[in-house]
């Protein structure tokens, strides 16, 4: 399936880089050759918050670089005219009020507003009471104008491009177009890496770990596809990452340095990674199932209960997006995993669901019993 990337947002993407990097020259030159803006922001509540507090020399600055209806811009410049007039700024006001598109608008469509700026420019003082009626306040007047610009804003995270990038080259990698450790190059076309790995016959002990206590024990182990991470679960609910070649527990990531271990009210006795080794799925015998981040430990899901009874497997699918799981209750789910959905059942096990699996293409799926069958559906 091919993505298509509209040009547009190529060239935002690019502004947005040079904006974080200042360079305003750079900016100004491609959006006035492209006619693009860039039409974000970064943060949302810090833009409307500026307008709330009257803030008007960061929220001119921004409202630059976005695309704003002209009666919105009409709205805001005429606030901020009022309140440089009510400061006897009036030079400033003047300048905004004669020299700026969105007040050459208003003077064009509504006169009558234009001229009455103008009249309270030329006064030598300024009556609040006039300016803002029935019951209308400068205070009330900026929320109005937040809430409306706030419609028109995009929030994109910071370093986007960046982002972008770095996730083409980590998929490259995953592709097998990019090998490891090998510098990226967006400029070279990618070409399929064949590794060629020998198994090795194993010889000697590397490591042991030792759980504390003599009622704590591992119930179930599991590598990630990448290698990176070997993963327990363990009796007293606890799962852990560690370190295959010296047996310790990894303390380079932070929530485990901080003891802040990944954990479920009851045993775990099965775990599954998703292919590209990001998160981790663990299942328990009290019929729950949580979905982990694995670099931070963060509990992304709870689908509880998953099930009646414990779950024996699970397994993501391909791209990740949901879980299939057996338990002791005979039953075969399938879960979605952003929402916790039950998106399918299967019934048919007189026992035990002791593994489950889904086909390479996710077309299908295996479940082995201990009433001594093994089932493939579609």
């Amino acid at each position: 399936m091919s993505v298509e990337i509209e040009a547009e947002d190529v060239i935002r993407l690019i502004l947005q880089f040079f904006k974080e990097k200042n360079l305003q020259h750079s900016f100004s030159t491609l959006s006035e050759e492209t006619l693009v803006n860039l039409n974000t922001i970064e943060n949302r509540d810090a833009f409307i918050q500026d307008i709330t507090q009257g803030n008007w020399d960061t929220v001119l600055k921004d409202i630059v670089h976005l695309n704003v209806p002209p009666r919105k811009l009409i709205d805001l410049y005429e606030q901020v005219v009022l309140e440089l007039c009510e400061m006897r700024e009036l030079n400033a006001a003047r300048t905004l009020l004669r020299q700026t598109e969105p007040m050459y608008i208003m003077k064009q469509r509504h006169p009558e507003r234009y001229l009455r700026l103008e009249h309270l420019l030329s006064r030598s003082f300024f009556e609040e009471k006039e300016v803002y009626t029935n019951g209308m306040t400068k205070e009330k007047r900026r929320q109005i104008i937040a809430q409306a610009l706030a419609t028109e804003i995009t929030v994109v995270p910071p370093a986007r491009l960046l982002t972008l990038l770095s996730q083409s080259a980590a998929w490259q990698q995953y592709q097998g177009l990019l090998p490891p450790d090998a510098p990226f190059d967006p400029f070279k076309k990618p070409t399929k890496t064949e590794v060629l790995e020998l198994d090795a016959p194993v010889t000697h002990l590397c490591s042991t770990i030792k759980f504390p206590g003599k009622n704590t024990n591992a119930e179930c182990a599991v590598f990630s596809p990448n290698g990176q991470f070997l993963v327990t679960g363990s009796v007293d609910g606890f799962i852990e990452v560690w370190n295959h070649m010296t047996g310790k527990l990894r303390k380079d990531l932070v929530y485990q340095a901080e003891e802040n271990l990944m954990a479920m009210d009851e045993s775990v006795i099965c775990l599954g990674f998703s292919r590209d080794s990001e998160q981790l799925v663990s299942g328990s015998t009290d019929g729950k199932i949580a979905i982990w981040k694995i670099q931070s430990g963060t509990c992304l899901r709870k689908i509880s209960p998953a099930h009646s009874q414990g779950v024996t497997s699970v397994c993501f699918s391909k791209d990740g997006s949901k879980v299939l799981s057996g338990s002791y209750d005979q039953i075969v789910k399938i879960h979605e995993v952003r929402s916790g959905k039950l998106v399918k059942e299967f019934n048919g096990h007189s026992s035990f669901v002791n593994t489950v699996l889904f086909s390479p293409d996710n077309a299908t799926v295996i479940s082995g019993s201990s009433d001594g069958t093994i089932k493939v559906k579609k």
